[in-house]
């Protein structure tokens, strides 16, 4: 396994301190390899013993340990980067695609035979949950935006076959979508997450976990990057959706 997949694995396991900054050293490896661990720790605006308790987050003895590893690889031409993308969060959407992979498959096989979806949010996540809300309707679905306790027992009254549930949380911690993930597991209900801590307990929750992989800026985001990243990870699953359900211009 290459070090940017070993990085990637271990995130579940993470605090989020050691989350933030792991997911910082993905989007460029070479930082590992040139620096020490005063200056990886400097860049990244964080403590020496962060950036440790990373590595050892990772399955590394420490960074020294890392560096080795991530030397070898450059060595031997295997270091992966994030692929290039343009634009001011090409970074970030290069990395969520990447980071989203391995839950796409399974959670467009949840959502091609469900008939209704219902979606759960707050703040600015339930505005991509709206935004989500109108794209399941040109797929034939019948979305329902869950906004209240009242909503969660209207979707969740039997029969629920057919039924799938989508929340949306940056953090993972916000308590309202993960309480109408553990209802729908109650009800028998299947749950698609997207959040960017894998370690949350939202991510934990769900049957299916699509990550996003934002890194929040130090002079701060405005809720923007995190957003268009999960987005990303939205409009790759229901591309995949549709193309399973042989709508006009699949493959």
């Amino acid at each position: 396994m290459h070090i940017r997949e070993t990085l990637q694995a271990h995130l579940a396991d993470m605090r989020p301190s050691e989350a933030k900054v792991t997911r910082r050293l993905l989007r460029d490896l070479s930082l590992v390899a040139e620096c020490s661990l005063r200056e990886v720790a400097n860049k990244l605006g964080t403590s020496d013993a962060t950036v440790m308790r990373a590595c050892r987050a990772a399955g590394f003895d420490g960074f020294q340990d890392l560096k080795n590893h991530v030397l070898r690889e450059f060595t031997a031409g295997e270091a992966r980067g994030v692929p290039a993308v343009d634009g001011t969060y090409g970074a970030d959407i290069a990395a969520s695609l990447a980071a989203a992979e391995a839950g796409l498959d399974r959670a467009a096989r949840l959502l091609r035979p469900a008939r209704r979806v219902a979606l759960a949010g707050m703040g600015a996540s339930q505005g991509v949950a709206l935004i989500a809300s109108d794209i399941l309707f040109t797929l034939g679905k019948q979305a329902l935006l869950i906004q209240s306790e009242q909503t969660a027992a209207f979707a969740f009254t039997p029969p629920t076959d057919s039924l799938v549930l989508l929340a949306i949380s940056h953090s993972g911690e916000t308590q309202f979508p993960v309480r109408i993930v553990n209802e729908a597991r109650e009800a028998g209900v299947p749950s698609i997450g997207v959040t960017n801590e894998p370690a949350s307990e939202l991510a934990q929750a769900v049957d299916v976990l699509v990550p996003t992989q934002a890194v929040e800026s130090s002079r701060g985001s405005y809720a923007i990057a995190p957003r268009i990243c999960q987005m990303t990870v939205l409009d790759a699953l229901f591309t995949r959706v549709r193309r399973g359900n042989g709508a006009p211009g699949s493959r």
